[in-house]
């Protein structure tokens, strides 16, 4: 029997190809991990987001530049009764999220993402890769998030160089996940300070009425 034209095997080996990338991908997709007094559903779909980040080539898809602010979402409006910020950092978590600190963890709870998170942060020159020393943590912020909502969250103090993911609870367990391509790392999360110009504008103004006063007042 004749073989198949050159055309027709190079096809059959690029659709096995395809197939197995979609296979590699989905065995390699994050996973729920309990923690502390949180357990997982079973199938816990991808679908938690952080909005507010700049995208950026990597593992982990966002950074959160300039400032100290980001919203989480779900990408299917489904809603959730709590939201949990969970972290990977280069150096110690310090800092809170929307008031409360860091609960620390000795393993981060989404299995499959370290090794993103650890590529992402040396790929951001936030350490040497790869990044042999991390530290994990959570906080609970004990905000529902409703139906095609978003909840605001701020940063205060979290170090450049963590990595976000959140995590939600729906009926008791962690239903909803955030995948790698959705995180967020944290560049500069301070809030933005005003131009000098707009500074010194400022300054004038105040200048003007400090004048104006004197002049009212006889000063």
């Amino acid at each position: 029997m004749p073989s198949p034209p050159f055309g027709t095997r190079l096809s059959r080996v690029l659709l096995l190809l395809t197939f197995m990338c979609a296979l590699a991908g989905s065995a390699f997709a994050d996973t729920c991990d309990s923690f502390s007094t949180f357990s997982c559903d079973k199938g816990t779909p991808d679908v938690a987001r952080l909005g507010g980040g700049t995208a950026v080539s990597g593992s982990i898809g966002f950074v959160l530049k300039g400032t100290n602010q980001f919203t989480v979402f779900t990408a299917n409006g489904k809603a959730a009764s709590d939201v949990i910020i969970v972290a990977a950092s280069s150096s110690a978590l310090t800092g809170t999220v929307n008031g409360m600190s860091f609960t620390s963890l000795t393993s981060f709870p989404e299995g499959g993402a370290v090794n993103a998170i650890s590529s992402s942060l040396a790929g951001l020159g936030f350490c040497s890769s790869p990044c042999s020393s991390l530290s994990f943590g959570y906080v609970d912020l004990h905000s529902a998030l409703t139906a095609n909502g978003s909840l605001n969250v701020t940063l205060n103090g979290v170090p450049a160089g963590t990595a976000l993911y959140a995590m939600m609870v729906v009926n008791g367990k962690i239903k909803f996940i955030t995948p790698n391509s959705e995180a967020l790392i944290t560049e500069n999360n301070r809030a933005a300070v005003p131009e000098l110009d707009t500074m010194a504008l400022m300054g004038t103004g105040l200048i003007g009425i400090a004048g104006i006063v004197r002049r009212k007042f006889g000063l």
